[in-house]
């Protein structure tokens, strides 16, 4: 699983920015990461680690199953196990010029239902979706060198936001790889409410796949980990 964006649906299937003076738009960079239709059908086996302020931790099995539904629609189905059992099933849609559409096991979810945690995580369905990229507002702030690489800062706006909902997020877009390495994600406070982060990355045949990554929750802090069982 190569290096991509923000959260798993773009983390699969790198792409090469075309460098822009002095900086590119923000909502065709938004658009570039988001609309990019996968090569392949592919399914990745991951775990999902949390551990709390007591130091327990909570192991959920996660099957990730990417299909290809043509030449400009995608989808992505998440299933959480534990003890053998479904603790919870999502699927995301992806098409082309269209927002995202989800639905869960017993069918089309409410617009908040998004907005809660998978298998007991920091994680929510919408983070998974990368919903934020669809959001109207996406400004390309400057460039900052973050984990030892050149980084685009985006700024993605949500202008109505919802009860519940994300109203602003802070990207770290790696220039030469489109990857999103870093996140701030914020619900109307001047801290953020979530960060995320790319923690393990190993470069297998000429390219980077990303091992692990992270989302805290900076209220809780609760940690949660995704770990793909990569080959």
């Amino acid at each position: 699983m190569p290096l991509r964006a923000v959260l798993l649906t773009v983390l699969l299937f790198p792409f090469a920015l075309q460098a822009k003076d002095p900086l590119p738009d923000g909502s065709q960079l938004a658009s570039t990461i988001r609309e990019l239709v996968p090569e392949k059908n592919v399914q990745i086996r991951a775990t999902m680690e949390v551990i709390v302020r007591e130091r327990k931790r909570l192991n959920t099995d996660v099957v990730i199953q990417v299909e290809k539904l043509g030449q400009t629609e995608w989808q992505t189905t998440y299933t959480a196990k534990r003890d053998e059992e479904i603790s919870d099933y999502w699927r995301v849609h992806h098409e082309i010029g269209r927002p995202n559409r989800y639905e869960k096991k017993s069918g089309l979810p409410k617009r908040a239902e998004i907005y809660s945690s998978l298998a007991g995580s920091s994680f929510f369905i919408a983070d998974l979706g990368v919903d934020f990229l669809h959001w109207p507002s996406q400004v390309v702030l400057r460039t900052q060198r973050r984990k030892s690489r050149l980084c685009y800062v985006l700024e993605s706006r949500n202008l109505k936001p919802l009860t519940g909902e994300y109203h602003r997020v802070v990207s770290w877009v790696d220039e030469k790889s489109g990857g999103i390495l870093l996140a701030d994600i914020y619900s109307g406070e001047t801290k953020p409410v979530k960060r995320f982060g790319v923690k393990g990355l190993t470069k297998k045949n000429g390219q980077w796949q990303v091992d692990e990554m992270e989302m805290r929750d900076t209220k809780t802090g609760a940690r949660s980990r995704l770990r793909f069982h990569l080959k």
